[in-house]
């Protein structure tokens, strides 16, 4: 019964080897046991989800189907107003023509109404231009009639003035002083 250390050694160290095996092993399992629940859970939803998307896949058809329909419907309709509206817009277009025609006819005596009012214009503008001349040659000889006037106006004042210390001078009488004054007034009034 007596073995040798070296054996019991060996031995220790295959148990302690198989020991760590079988932990690591059993470790290995619990983690794959793990997985495999996981997984299974994982096939269970997808299992479900998978019914949920027949379910709504079978819903979709169904709608698909409708709108199929609707769309034929809508279809058929927008051919409906397509040709009314073809229709309507060729008539439209009819009547647009006819009015481009009457407009065209009526741009075309408007241009001929336009030429005529130019060469008024044109003769206007002439007659204004003939008029301001004409004005400002007016507007010369009055300021020159007005400063001659004036010029004369001085004159007449300086020589009523003068007779008027003439006679102031003298001493003549009174009645001729009247008389001097009655001519300077007629004399402004003259000139005026």
């Amino acid at each position: 019964m007596k073995s040798p250390p070296l054996l019991v050694a060996a031995l220790v160290a295959c148990v302690i080897v198989l020991g760590f095996n079988y932990w690591i092993a059993s470790s290995r399992s619990v983690d794959l046991q793990g997985r495999i629940m996981d997984l299974e859970g994982k096939v269970r939803r997808a299992a479900a989800e998978r019914g949920a998307v027949e379910l709504k896949k079978n819903e979709f058809q169904g709608e698909l189907e409708k709108q199929r329909q609707q769309i034929d419907q809508i279809q058929s309709l927008h051919s409906f107003q397509m040709e009314n509206a073809n229709r309507v817009h060729q008539e439209e277009k009819a009547v647009l023509m006819s009015n481009i025609t009457g407009n065209e006819r009526l741009i075309q005596s408007l241009r001929e109404h336009l030429k005529e009012l130019q060469t008024e214009c044109g003769k206007l503008q002439l007659d204004v231009y003939w008029f301001r001349k004409n004005q400002t040659n007016l507007q010369k000889k009055f300021s020159y009639d007005l400063s001659q006037c004036i010029s004369q106006m001085k004159e007449l004042k300086e020589q009523c003035e003068e007779r008027i210390d003439e006679l102031t001078k003298k001493g003549s009488d009174v009645p001729q002083i009247k008389e001097s004054k009655d001519f300077l007034e007629d004399s402004k009034k003259n000139s005026q």
